[in-house]
C-alpha cells in the first residue's frame, strides 16, 4: 500500500506513454492506408480517454455509495494521473482525427448543424482537460489554493459535452443494436446513479424536509437518461 501511494502516479503516467507508443507501433503494422491508420488509432485513443475519464469521475462517488471498497487512498491519489493520462490519448485523438483525417480548421466550414456543435463540444472538452492537465501538479495546487478545486470540477462538464461528442460521431453508437451502445450507457448510468445518490444525500442534509429522499435522484436521472438516448439514437 505504501508503495502505491508513493509511486501510483508515475505508474500510470509512465504506462499511459508506453501505451499509446505501443498501440501506434501496432496499428500501423496492420494497415497499408495512413488515412485508415489514422481513423483506427484515433478512435483507439478516444476510447482510452473517454475509459481514463469515466475511472477519475467513478471513483469518488463509488467509494462515498460503497465506502468499505478497499484501497481508496490509491484510487483517490490516482485520480490526478488519470486525468493528465486523459489529456494525452485526447489529445492523440485530436491530432490524428481533427488535423490528419478531417485536414484541420481549414475544413471548418464543411460543418453544419449537429456536427459543428459536436466539434465545439469537443473543443471545449479539451481545453478542459488542458488547463486541469497543466494545473494538476503539486506546485499549482500550492499556489491556487481553492481555486485549484473549483477549477477541476469543471471535469464535469468535460465529462458531459465528451458524452454528447462521442454520440454524434461515434461510429459504434449510430444503433440501438450495437453491444458498445449498450456498454457506453450502462456505464454512464451507473456513474450517475451513484453520483445522484451522492447529490441525494447532501440534498437531504441540507434540506431536511425534501421527501421522498431519492425524488432528486429519479427525476434527474429520467432527464438525463432521455437527453442521451435521444442523443444516441437520433442519428
Amino acid at each position: 500500500m505504501i508503495f502505491l501511494l508513493k509511486y501510483i502516479r508515475y505508474m500510470i503516467l509512465t504506462a499511459a506513454v508506453l501505451l499509446a507508443a505501443v498501440l501506434y507501433q501496432v496499428t500501423i503494422s496492420q494497415f497499408i492506408d495512413l488515412n485508415t491508420t489514422y481513423i483506427e488509432l484515433g478512435q483507439t485513443y478516444a476510447l482510452i480517454a473517454v475509459a481514463l475519464i469515466y475511472i477519475s469521475l467513478l471513483i469518488t462517488p463509488m467509494y462515498f455509495v460503497f465506502p468499505a471498497l478497499p484501497f481508496k487512498p490509491v484510487f483517490t491519489k490516482a485520480r490526478r494521473a488519470l486525468g493528465v493520462s486523459a489529456f494525452l490519448f485526447a489529445s492523440l485523438h485530436v491530432y490524428l482525427e481533427f488535423f490528419k483525417n478531417f485536414g484541420g480548421f481549414s475544413n471548418l466550414k464543411y460543418l453544419t448543424g449537429i456536427y459543428l456543435y459536436a466539434f465545439l463540444f469537443g473543443a471545449i472538452a479539451l481545453l478542459i482537460l488542458t488547463v486541469m492537465a497543466v494545473t494538476s501538479f503539486n506546485y499549482a495546487v500550492k499556489k491556487m489554493g481553492k481555486y485549484w478545486k473549483i477549477i477541476h470540477r469543471f471535469i464535469y462538464l468535460a465529462g458531459f459535452l465528451i458524452v454528447f461528442h462521442s454520440f454524434i460521431l461515434g461510429s459504434d453508437f449510430s444503433s440501438i443494436s450495437n453491444i458498445e451502445s449498450w456498454i457506453y450507457i450502462i456505464s454512464l448510468l451507473f456513474l450517475f446513479v451513484l453520483e445522484f445518490l451522492r447529490l441525494d444525500s447532501w440534498v437531504v442534509k441540507k434540506y431536511p424536509s425534501v421527501k421522498p429522499k431519492l425524488i432528486v435522484t429519479v427525476l434527474t436521472l429520467l432527464v438525463v437518461f432521455g437527453i442521451i438516448t435521444w442523443y444516441t439514437f437520433k442519428k
